[in-house]
């Protein structure tokens, strides 16, 4: 029983390090970037309805 833990966390440690690398690839490669309002250009969230820099709508 010793083994299959032993086994089912290596396969954990192998998927999270998988995740990171891609992760960081994608950052270095501009792949991942921020949502920004049309209206002001800074970074914000599409969760809310409005900028929360200068409450114009956000198109989500």
């Amino acid at each position: 029983m010793k083994l299959f833990r032993d086994a089912l966390e290596l396969l954990f440690v192998i998927a999270i390090g998988g995740m990171l690398s891609s992760a960081v690839r994608k950052l270095r490669h501009r792949g991942i970037s921020p949502y920004t309002c049309p209206n002001c250009g800074r970074p914000t969230s599409r969760a809310y309805e409005k900028c929360r820099h200068c409450g114009a709508p956000v198109k989500g």
